[in-house]
């Protein structure tokens, strides 16, 4: 337990370090270098579970999942937005606000999205505002200014003491210096070994940098096994269906601008009967593999109120292989007028317009990216019919009623290893878990190791072993003179004689005699003494002092 007592300053300074990295990383601003984002709640669309002036804290997430509030930032809106995902499709996230009725109309893709709510301090915008106010800030900042002050008048009339500082000044000093006596051989025995001064360094930084792995593979450890080590990630592999529509006939040019009919031209059947209807398809994927399908250009005449319609087909339907065709057909007019007529006829049901559609009925199989593929595309090319002419329709939804497409994708879930965010780099939870859980088991074996050999060296050779312990307090003397000191006082306890020299901020004398080793340290007109038996202790040679 003296062992560990004495280093225990080395596992504080380790503790006090890693905390302070890791309070840095987990609440920096992104944009100093840390992995949080502050939000403050100005609206009630996550409400009850959020209200105006809450503070609102998130991190940056490699994958995001159906049902976790998140802040992104809306391009229309101009705006960072706080709601929670309710789907995802082709990479792209729909959300939606607790106390909303409605979706939102922007989806945002993965990498617009800021963060994953991480913590949630009710008012805590409220006390951010204020504290943005002047006065509010220059008090801060003079608090902090006075709390530094006194930090270092404190630390002034402390001295320059050996135990560890627990001020954070002190604890980044204390591991600098560590660092610099673990890494810096000064001196060296007479035969060549190092110093016992500098193997004491060396121990202390050992405790200290066992101290920093421990808490690091702790701190891992929470964070990975906290996490699933796989996840379901969601692949969609998009393609895109083009269609072009064209038609022509041959026409008076007193009527028309010349004597052809061309696509976008109202149509009389009075002046032309036949029409030639033209059709371009296209299918648009990444990795595309074999395809294959049928098509079948079709006519189908409409009566919109009572939904009356007769179908001709304009060509049989036809296979084609690859991503593209053409097809063409004629389409008679008259013949469409007739079945309206005939309809009319047989019903007494005379409406004042009809609707005629051309639909090429494409069905496709395949693959893209080695996924099966089946879908179909149907658009249709829309005539207007009042009796009198046939004239294209447009389409609310549609821009170019000639040139429909539509987009689709195919979607495959599938396991991959799940991975988190850590100082902007992704690193996988498995690898993690791995490192945490070595890295937990090497620092306490290694530590146990060095208490073990500490013991065994305190019971075999006590000298060395406060040598390794307290070598940069230990000043060896020839000789110290007790006679005109008010007292000797001997202690039970090298480790006793130790708080005493820090409490009188001075050195531990050390003389030795053919009979022992004896430890002494001056305080207030006291001698304090420690002696050691010659034969538990190695010989060192005595060196010339003034005291």
């Amino acid at each position: 337990m003296a062992v560990f007592k004495r280093f225990s300053p080395n596992l504080a300074s380790a503790f006090w370090v890693v905390l302070m990295i890791v309070t840095w990383l987990a609440f920096a601003p992104t944009q100093a270098g840390g992995m949080a984002s502050y939000i403050i709640v100005v609206g009630n669309s996550m409400e009850p579970g959020f209200h105006i002036g809450d503070l609102v804290i998130t991190h940056k997430e490699t994958n995001y999942q159906i049902g976790e509030a998140v802040v992104y930032r809306n391009l229309e809106l101009g705006n960072f937005v706080f709601h929670r995902i309710i789907s995802e499709d082709m990479g792209r996230f729909t959300l939606q606000g607790d106390n909303n009725s409605w979706i939102d109309t922007y989806q945002p893709s993965r990498e617009e999205i800021i963060g994953r709510l991480w913590l949630h301090i009710p008012k805590g915008g409220v006390y951010v505002q204020k504290m943005r106010a002047p006065l509010a800030m220059a008090m801060a900042a003079g608090a902090l200014g006075g709390f530094l002050a006194i930090g270092m008048i404190r630390g002034k009339s402390r001295g320059n003491k050996h135990m560890a500082n627990p001020s954070i000044q002190g604890q980044f000093a204390s591991f600098r210096q560590k660092m610099q006596n673990w890494f810096t051989p000064t001196n060296k025995s007479e035969s060549g070994q190092l110093s016992d001064t500098f193997q004491g360094n060396m121990l202390e930084g050992s405790f200290f940098a066992l101290g920093v792995l421990a808490l690091i593979s702790l701190i891992f450890g929470i964070i990975s096994f906290s996490r699933p080590a796989s996840r379901i990630v969601k692949e969609d592999f998009p393609f895109e269906h083009v269609g072009f529509f064209s038609y022509s006939a041959s026409g008076p040019q007193d009527v028309y601008d010349s004597s052809a009919i061309k696509s976008g031209d109202p149509i009389f059947p009075r002046l032309t009967c036949s029409i030639d209807v033209n059709f371009q398809y296209t299918f648009i994927a990444q990795n595309i593999g074999a395809l294959k399908g049928t098509h079948q250009l079709t006519a189908t005449i409409v009566e919109p109120v009572s939904g009356w319609q007769r179908s001709v087909p304009l060509q049989n339907e036809t296979a084609f292989s690859g991503n593209a065709f053409g097809s063409s057909a004629k389409l008679n007019l008259c013949q469409m007028e007739k079945l309206a007529q005939s309809m009319e006829e047989g019903t007494d049901f005379h409406p004042g317009s009809y609707i005629l559609t051309i639909s090429p009925n494409i069905k496709l199989t395949g693959d893209i990216s080695g996924r099966l593929l089946d879908s179909s595309f149907n658009p249709s090319l829309t005539f207007n019919y009042d009796r009198v002419h046939f004239y294209l329709a447009h389409g609310e939804e549609q821009e170019n009623p000639l040139n429909p497409t539509e987009t689709g994708a195919l979607s495959e879930e599938r396991q991959e290893v799940n991975t988190v965010l850590l100082f902007g780099t992704e690193f996988a939870v498995p690898a993690l878990r791995w490192f945490a859980v070595i890295g937990l088991v090497g620092s306490l074996a290694g530590g146990a190791f060095l208490g073990m050999r500490l013991q065994h060296l305190s019971r075999n050779d006590q000298d060395k072993y406060i040598r390794m312990k307290y070598g940069s307090m230990v000043i060896d003397a020839h000789t110290v003179d007790t006679v005109n000191l008010s007292g000797l006082v001997d202690v039970t306890t090298v480790d006793d004689l130790a708080k005493l020299a820090e409490k009188f901020n001075t050195m531990i004398l050390h003389t030795e005699n053919s009979d022992s080793h004896t430890y002494y340290v001056r305080g207030d007109g006291i001698v304090y003494r420690f002696v050691i038996p010659a034969e538990t202790g190695s010989t060192i040679p005595a060196k010339e002092a003034m005291i």
